[in-house]
C-alpha cells in the first residue's frame, strides 16, 4: 500500500474537454488546462500513524476474538487468571496487528523514495502561443522537471462521427454524436504517459438526435464553428 503519495485530479480528469472552456479558449486565443493532476505528499506522521495505530487496530479487531478463545483453550494447560484472558488477548491482537501492518513495509525509506513522485503535471493547449506543452514540476527533485511543446503546425484534428443503432435502443440515450481529437505526428510525440492518455480523448464531443432536424442543424453548426475556430489558430483537419 502507498501511504505516501495521493493523487487528485484538479481540472480535466473526466471524459473529453469541457465544451464551454475550448470554445473560449480558441475564440479568445488564450490557455486552456486541458488536465491538471496533482500528486502530494503525505506527511511522515501521517504514514506511522497509519502503521502504528489504524492499521494494527483494525486487525486486532478482527483478531481479538480468535485471542481470547485460544486463551480460554491455554487456561487448561497453564495456570491462567480469569482476570488475564482480556488482557493477553489484547496484547497479542495488538502485537500480531502491528506485524501484519509492518510486513512487507520500510516504511521511512518507502517515504523518501516515493516523496520523488510528489509533483503538478499539467497540460495547456495555449493558442496564444500556437502550442501544445506538457510540464511536470516535481515538488522535491527540480532537477527531474521537464516541458515539452509541440507547436500547433505539428499538429491536426481528427473527425469521427458516430450513428446511433436506433434499432436497438430502448429509450433515448443512444443518441449520434461527433467527436474532434488533436493528433501529433509521430516525430513530435509527447514522451509522457499521462499526457498522451488525455490526447487520446476527444478534445470537442457533442451529442444529438440526427433524427431530429434541429439537433442535427445545432450539431453541424457547432462542429463548423469548432473547426473553423482550430483552422484560425493554426490547427488543420487531415
Amino acid at each position: 500500500m502507498n501511504f505516501a503519495i495521493e493523487t487528485k485530479y484538479e481540472h480535466g480528469g473526466g471524459y473529453g474537454i469541457n465544451e464551454g472552456e475550448l470554445l473560449y479558449a480558441l475564440r479568445k486565443k488564450s490557455k486552456l488546462t486541458m488536465l491538471k493532476i496533482v500528486i502530494h505528499d503525505v506527511s511522515l506522521w501521517s504514514v506511522l500513524v497509519s502503521l502504528f495505530f489504524w492499521g494494527p487496530l483494525l486487525w486486532s479487531l478482527m483478531l481479538y476474538p480468535a485471542f481470547v478463545i485460544l486463551a480460554l483453550v491455554l487456561r487448561n494447560f497453564i495456570d491462567m487468571p480469569n482476570s488475564d484472558i482480556n488482557m493477553y488477548a489484547v496484547s497479542l491482537a495488538y502485537a500480531t496487528g502491528v506485524w501484519l501492518s509492518l510486513r512487507k513495509q520500510t516504511p521511512v525509506r518507502d517515504y523518501m523514495t516515493r516523496k520523488q513522485h510528489a509533483a503538478t503535471k499539467t497540460l495547456h493547449l495555449d493558442c496564444s502561443q500556437k502550442l501544445l506543452v506538457a510540464e511536470e514540476a516535481y515538488r522535491f527533485f527540480p532537477a527531474k522537471n521537464r516541458t515539452v511543446k509541440v507547436p500547433f503546425e505539428h499538429m491536426h484534428t481528427w473527425v469521427t462521427w458516430q450513428q446511433a443503432d436506433k434499432e436497438r435502443a430502448d429509450d433515448d440515450s443512444y443518441l449520434d454524436s461527433v467527436s474532434i481529437y488533436l493528433r501529433i505526428r509521430r516525430n513530435s510525440r509527447l514522451d509522457m504517459d499521462w499526457a498522451n492518455k488525455k490526447i487520446g480523448d476527444p478534445v470537442f464531443y457533442h451529442q444529438y438526435d440526427s433524427s431530429d432536424a434541429t439537433q442535427s442543424a445545432q450539431a453541424k453548426a457547432k462542429f463548423d464553428e469548432v473547426m473553423a475556430l482550430f483552422a484560425d489558430c493554426g490547427i488543420e483537419q487531415k
